[in-house]
């Protein structure tokens, strides 16, 4: 995967922030169609974050984190999970060249496909995690991370019930599965399909203030 390093939009004060927040947009989107949202929530977090929002690059015709699971001869989906490693690789190359104070918190999330890297760079990233938030995901190539451990992370996880985008029996087997790696785990779901509502932003908000 060949990502633009430079394509990412900022928001905060990288040096007098307290908390670094690195933040993935969905499957098809944007970096830009969650500067709103993030300009808000820094806002609400008396502008102390300084938050990262990249771009992915275009896979397929499609903007994309890492490439999508593909049916083989027999009808069954297959991950790639090699495709995914790289991504992971690619990010922590992008997290590198932000020169970010490591005294300082670092806070992984996204949306969607967004979602689904943040929990696996928990698994794999070279770098000190200190929390995750995962709005409408799912955790990809969950087999590959069975016997994987997680450090001392604390994990927001947030799921519709109406999701038709990923499906809410793909967020119980995620839940079940991070249920077995961490104790610190904050979810919150509703009746809302693949989207983030009010509710779930004043949540995960809380959940930022309380790290």
């Amino acid at each position: 995967m060949n990502l633009n390093n430079d394509d990412f939009i900022t928001i905060g004060n990288k040096k007098n922030s307290k908390v670094n927040i690195l933040w993935f947009h969905g499957y098809g989107s944007n970096n830009w169609s969650f500067e709103p949202t993030m300009k808000l929530i820094n806002m609400r977090l008396n502008e102390t974050a300084y938050i990262v929002l990249p771009n992915a690059p275009i896979i397929d015709g499609k903007s994309s984190w890492y490439p999508l699971p593909a049916r083989n001869n027999n009808g069954d989906l297959v991950e790639d999970y090699d495709g995914l490693n790289k991504s992971i690789e690619v990010i922590d190359n992008l997290i590198e060249s932000l020169s970010l104070d490591q005294n300082k918190k670092l806070i992984i999330g996204g949306f969607s496909q967004g979602a689904a890297l943040s929990l696996s760079l928990l698994f794999k990233s070279k770098y000190k995690i200190d929390g995750c938030a995962a709005l409408s995901g799912y955790m990809p190539s969950a087999n590959e991370f069975k016997k994987a451990s997680l450090k001392n992370n604390n994990i927001f996880i947030a799921h519709g019930y109406e999701d038709k985008a990923i499906s809410y029996d793909d967020f119980k087997k995620t839940l079940a599965f991070l249920e077995t790696k961490t104790d610190k785990l904050t979810k919150h779901t509703g009746a809302f399909g693949h989207t983030i509502t009010r509710e779930v932003s004043e949540d995960f908000i809380q959940w930022l203030q309380k790290i």
